[in-house]
């Protein structure tokens, strides 16, 4: 099975790029892009993504075989039935990898950080078994909220996230989404494959 995922990588006929990920609530998509709006104020070269294509996103699984993703959904399906709906809060803003070399602008997850986690961990040993490859850095809870492109007005940046009090606005997690995406000129494009209910 590994063989085949690493060969879904190379050749893209026929495979979906895809990902498993969390949904946000609106009140949460809406504090987003009040953030979103005030940074974008620093002026900085960053390409910033829409708030209502953010997700949290658990594992990237990248090209995969379409007659993989049955099996897929199987797995999540399995991983659902122990784990309870829970809730989460938006956390401090942050960037990837440090501010002087920062190329991710993130905003962090608050309340339901240990949750998420160990939904993460489940959907990394499933995947592993299923012959994708493991994640070499620990998991990281966050919402990538923009892209770096050049270090232009990067300290403004900085500043005027240090200056913004991000407020909690919770979002009730009480399902697991594998997504299709697309890349376009204007962007990725996000496409429900299968949505599956937490009952644990």
């Amino acid at each position: 099975m590994a063989e085949d995922t690493r060969q879904a990588t190379h050749n893209t006929h026929n495979a979906i790029r895809s990902f498993i990920a969390l949904e946000l609530s609106g009140e949460a998509r809406a504090e987003l892009s009040r953030i979103t709006g005030v940074l974008k104020g620093a002026d900085a070269d960053v390409k910033w993504i829409a708030p209502g294509s953010v997700h949290l996103t658990l594992k990237f699984l990248g090209y995969v075989p379409e007659g993989k993703i049955p099996r897929i959904a199987e797995r999540l399906k399995a991983i659902a039935a122990a784990v309870p709906p829970f809730k989460i809060t938006l956390g401090s803003i942050g960037v990837f990898p440090c501010w002087s070399r920062a190329r991710v602008v993130w905003v962090g997850v608050g309340e339901g950080r240990d949750h998420v986690e160990d939904l993460a961990g489940r959907a990394e040993e499933a995947m592993a078994e299923e012959g994708f490859e493991k994640q070499q850095r620990a998991f990281s809870s966050h919402l990538t909220v923009g892209r770096i492109k050049r270090a232009r007005n990067r300290n403004r940046l900085k500043k005027t996230a240090g200056s913004i009090t991000v407020k909690p606005a919770p979002s009730h997690i009480s399902r697991i989404v594998l997504f299709k995406s697309v890349l376009t000129p204007k962007g990725a494009l996000y496409t429900p494959l299968d949505i599956v209910d937490l009952k644990g």
